[in-house]
Parts: C-alpha cells; sequence; structure tokens
C-alpha cells in the first residue's frame, strides 16, 4: 500500500524530469508544450491539500476503539515484565497451527524448512500477496470475496498431438504384360499352308544343261522330228511334266540331201513356290519375337502408409517421354508422381486446461521418415484452496483474524494526474531535431503453420521451451507483449507455395515503455485518426509535438500503467514511519 509520502516522491521526480527535459526543447516545441505542462503542474493541488500531509493518529484507529490512540502512545506491553512478555508469547505459540508447523520440523531434527509443505505455502501466501489482500484485489492466490487461500501445484501431464506435416511418397508406373494371338497373311494367289504362303510356278531353264533341242530338215534329209529334253543334263520326257518353253535359238545341221536344223527351246516344268506369311497384330499389340504383346500400366505408390493417412495433393516429378518397357516402346504423360497425405491422429492435449504449459516435446510416430505424432510433456496448475478468516480491503484486512487498520489511500485522480504528468516528461525526452516523441519499431514474427514454431504465442517467453527455431527479433518481441509494450497490426501470408499459404508473420508497433503505447493507441490512433500501418508495411513512427497537442489526455485511460508506477515507488521503511510518528507526538 503506497503512503502519502511515497507518492509525493513519485511526484517530485516526474516534475524534474520534466524541467530538466523543457530546458533542452528549441523554441517551436517550447510553445507547442507549454499549455499542457500548466495544465501538467497544476495536478499537485488535486491530488493534495496541506491537511493530508499531516499525519493523525486517529487513520489508524477505527470509530469503535476509543482507547485505540492512547494504546498506541502506551501499548499494554510496555508495563509488563519480562516473565509476563514471555509467557503471552508462549500462550499465542502454541495457539498458531503454522508456529506448530515450524516447531514440529525442529522436533524431527529437520535443519531446514521445506518450502513444498503445504502448511509452509499457505503461511507464506499472505506475505506474497499482501499489496492484494490490503486492496481488496483477488487473484489466483487469495479470493477476497470467499475468503480463501490457494496454493498452485504443477502437475506433470502428457498427451499426444498431430503435427500435420506432409508424408509425400513416390508413385510409379508398372507395366505387365499381355498376349494376343498372331496373324498370318498371304499375297493374292497364294495359298495359305500353316505359317507359309505357296503358289503353283511355270520353272524354266535354258543353258547348255536345260533346254529342249527339236531335230528337223527339208528335202531329202533324213533328220528325225523329235524333241530331246535336258534337265540338269539328264534327259527326261514329257510324261514327267516338262514341255516346251521359250524358243531361244536355231542351229542348221548339215545333210547330204538337203538342209537340217536344231531348234532350241526352254525346258519348263510346274513347281510350288513357298514363301513365309506375313504376320501382324490386333491393334494395341506389338509383334515382338513372333508374338504380339503389350503393356498395361498400373501404378504403385512406393511407401506403405496407415489407412489414417489420405492423399492431398499430387505433382509430375518425371514429365511425358518415351520409354522401352518389356520391350516395347511405351509413352506416358508422367513417369513419376509426388504423392503428399495428410495423416489423420487424435489430439489429446485438447482435453487438457488452457493453462496448462508445454515443457518438452519429441516424436512419438512416424511415417516414411516424416513426424506425424508428437508426445508432449506438460505443466498443468491444480489450485488446492483453504477456507480461512481473510478479510481484504482498503480500509482494513485481516489475517487470520489478526486484523489492522489501514491509511487512507490516495484517489485514482492522483493517478491520472501523476500518470499524464510522467507521460509529458517522457515526451519531453523525444523532443529534438527531428521529434522522436513516443516513437515505436515494426517487429514481426512467424505464426505457427505446417511444421513452422509458433513464434507468435503470448506468453513463455522467460524459458527456451519451444522457442529454438525462433529468432531473436521473435524473442525480443515475444518478451515485449508479455510486459505490454505493442499493438498488434494484424497478419499477412509470408510464402505460398501452389497458391496455397504455408507460413504468415504477425505484425506489432513495439514501444520503449506502457506510456508510450498507451499514447499512441487511445491518443494518436484512437483520438487523431493516425495510421500506424499495415501487417505488411509498419509505420510505428513518432508524434509530432503538434499532434500530441491535440490529444485530450483526460480521456486516456492510465489504469494499465498505474501498477508500474507504484512499483517503482520508493515506500518509506517500518522503522522510518515510526521514527516519525515519534517526532511528530513525542510529549
Amino acid at each position: 500500500m503506497n503512503s502519502p509520502f511515497s507518492l509525493l516522491f513519485v511526484f517530485l521526480s516526474f516534475s524534474a524530469a520534466l524541467l530538466l527535459s523543457l530546458h533542452t526543447l528549441a523554441a517551436p516545441q517550447e510553445n507547442t508544450f507549454y499549455d499542457n505542462v500548466e495544465w501538467a503542474k497544476n495536478t499537485p493541488n488535486e491530488a493534495y491539500n496541506d491537511s493530508e500531509m499531516t499525519l493523525n493518529l486517529s487513520d489508524f484507529c477505527s470509530d469503535n476503539n476509543p482507547g485505540c490512540e492512547s494504546k498506541i502512545r502506551q501499548p499494554d506491553e510496555a508495563g509488563m515484565t519480562d516473565a509476563q512478555i514471555t509467557n503471552q508469547s508462549t500462550l499465542e505459540f502454541g495457539r498458531n497451527e503454522h508456529a506448530q508447523a515450524i516447531q514440529e520440523g525442529f522436533n524431527n531434527n529437520s535443519a531446514t524448512i521445506d518450502p513444498n509443505d503445504d502448511t509452509y505455502r499457505f503461511a507464506t501466501l499472505g506475505i506474497e500477496n499482501a499489496y492484494e489482500i490490503s486492496h481488496g484485489q483477488s487473484n489466483q492466490y487469495v479470493d477476497c470475496d470467499n475468503a480463501t487461500q490457494c496454493i498452485i501445484d504443477n502437475i506433470a501431464k502428457q498427451c499426444h498431438q498431430p503435427t500435420h506435416n506432409l508424408v509425400p511418397c513416390d508413385k510409379v508406373p508398372v507395366a505387365s504384360v499381355v498376349t494376343s494371338k498372331v496373324i498370318y497373311r498371304c499375297p493374292t494367289g497364294w495359298t495359305k499352308q500353316g505359317i507359309d504362303c505357296q503358289r503353283p510356278l511355270q520353272q524354266c531353264r535354258y543353258d547348255n544343261h536345260n533346254y529342249v533341242s527339236q531335230l528337223g530338215g527339208h528335202g531329202g534329209c533324213s533328220l528325225p522330228d523329235i524333241a530331246t529334253y535336258l534337265w540338269d543334263g539328264k534327259r527326261v520326257s514329257p510324261n514327267q511334266g516338262f514341255t516346251f518353253g521359250a524358243f531361244k535359238k536355231t542351229d542348221n545341221v548339215g545333210c547330204h540331201r538337203g538342209t537340217g536344223w536344231d531348234k532350241r527351246y526352254q525346258i519348263c516344268r510346274p513347281t510350288i513356290q513357298t514363301m513365309k506369311a506375313t504376320l501382324s497384330c490386333l491393334d494395341g499389340f506389338t509383334l515382338s519375337g513372333g508374338n504380339c504383346i503389350k503393356n498395361t500400366i498400373t501404378w504403385r505408390t512406393q511407401c506403405r502408409l496407415m489407412n489414417s493417412c489420405n492423399v492431398t495433393h499430387q505433382q509430375c516429378i518425371e514429365g511425358r517421354a518415351t520409354r522401352t518397357i518389356n520391350g516395347i516402346p511405351t509413352t506416358l504423360d508422367c513417369w513419376k508422381f509426388r504423392v503428399d497425405h495428410q495423416c489423420t491422429q487424435p489430439n489429446t492435449c485438447n482435453v487438457l486446461p488452457a493453462d496448462c504449459t508445454t515443457t518438452s516435446t519429441h516424436c512419438s510416430l512416424q511415417q516414411n521418415g516424416v513426424c506425424i505424432e508428437e508426445k508432449v510433456n506438460k505443466s498443468c496448475p491444480q489450485r488446492r484452496c483453504s477456507a480461512t478468516q481473510l478479510t481484504c480491503g482498503e480500509e482494513s484486512f485481516c489475517l487470520d483474524g489478526d486484523c489492522f487498520e489501514a491509511m487512507e489511500t490516495t484517489s485514482n485522480r492522483f493517478n491520472e494526474s501523476t500518470s499524464a504528468l510522467a507521460a509529458l516528461a517522457e515526451a519531453a525526452d523525444g523532443l529534438g531535431d527531428p521529434p522522436m516523441i513516443f516513437t515505436g519499431k515494426g517487429m514481426k514474427c512467424t505464426d505457427a503453420a505446417l511444421g513452422f514454431a509458433d513464434c507468435c504465442k503470448d506468453g513463455g517467453w522467460g524459458t527456451s521451451i519451444g522457442v529454438a527455431q525462433c529468432n531473436d527479433e521473435e524473442k525480443a518481441l515475444g518478451q515485449a507483449k508479455e510486459q505490454g509494450l505493442t499493438i498488434a497490426l494484424g497478419s499477412y501470408c509470408a510464402e505460398k507455395v501452389l497458391g496455397a499459404c504455408i507460413r504468415k508473420k504477425k505484425t506489432y508497433c513495439v514501444f520503449d515503455s506502457k506510456l508510450a503505447r498507451i499514447i499512441q493507441e487511445q491518443g494518436s490512433k484512437g483520438q487523431l485518426g493516425i495510421s500506424l500501418g499495415t501487417a505488411k508495411h509498419p509505420i510505428c513512427g513518432a508524434i509530432t509535438p503538434e499532434q500530441l497537442q491535440n490529444i485530450d489526455f483526460e480521456r486516456l485511460d492510465f489504469s494499465d500503467f498505474y501498477d508500474d508506477m507504484h512499483r517503482n515507488t520508493n515506500l518509506p521503511s517500518a522503522k522510518e514511519i515510526q521514527e516519525r510518528l515519534q517526532s511528530a507526538y513525542r510529549p
């Protein structure tokens, strides 16, 4: 809880920073800022008056406790002897369950307190959440409405989730031989005899060993009119089928009484001419080695996958060509396809609570060398609550029945005024040539998809779990998001394959402080309508002094900055407060 002293220190420090910054302004910027600075200077009058700065013991006592002030000046313990004080402390020690738990640990020869002991953990909740208890703010550890305190255990759990990685396989053709009957054909005039073609043919010869000789004469020449048949130099007869052929020549033969001659002719006989029949095949078949064959093409995928893997896309990777398969020239438009499969696996991680965080992952199932399922180790917070006599609030707060009166807290108006003053002081630091008031930087991260790491997650950047593939900029952006220093500009597709987006990026404007982010988001963008750019082309530019002058600071919500402001406040120690009380009310 903040005291008036500490808040005054914060205010004075902001004022000093503002005055130092204003001395560096150029003349045009000086005129632009003076109106807002004058407004800021008046904020102390709205936040404090002299009476609020005076300590009064009645502030520590409730109205129904009239003896409270005298007990502060002279507590009952002041009149006790050492023995009485010892007896009372021993009695209280025996009643307190947490003290007894600690004593039991010492009795069991335990030199140290186990920080994982439930009693110890419940006991320290009041210390760790004192601010929330005193200000009536419930959180995951203290429930002011139901008077409970809760401790959170991180339970290790395992689950399986699909990776959605595409599994590629090759698909190739397989040729099977089919045969058909061979067709034998003969030319016209020929007769088919088996696989041969035959036809009758008159064979004629004429040489010194093959001819027909016919002798004859005129007058008293006594040459006989007969024919002699020679075939391969041997005499043959017409009874054997030999006949005259074409006339070739006539030789004169001498006679005593006249003129004789010897006429020569071709000798002919009938024969059978034989040749091989012409072979052919039916349409679609090819003659190969005396057989009619053809290839029947089927397709085979060269990997075995589970039934849950389904084809999503295929692409030809070896195009049209003619190849000889089984002795047959075969033409195909594509000789090899790459076929992508998507394997469906159940996601058992969906049933776990959303606040579970991943601690490690490893591949638990592969197909064709590609991981399609991961085993995920998670840490899941589990709350265990215990009912107490917890009473929260700014007026009073109690831990197990021991109640204390609290000093009045400052109004929200002080928070608003101080935040606005701090904003002006920080703006003055950005003045220069050119002005760099509340300037930001555009930063991008890769969104999770198709095997890419989730480098845009909103939490978990304090560890290295799951961010090994993220670059330094993405890690810095993740921490800036956790600190509330970013404004989201949306996402866009950073990489496409065949028209499908396989990688997306998200873009943010990142600022040096929450104040810069608040004024850019609510003032520059919200009030003045100044664009911070797009996801693909961020601007995140500085605010000019003229633009800053047009922002209505009373409409800005600085509540997101209050906690940072209070954490940076130096509170007086308990000893310092006691010395001030004694000095102010010493008789």
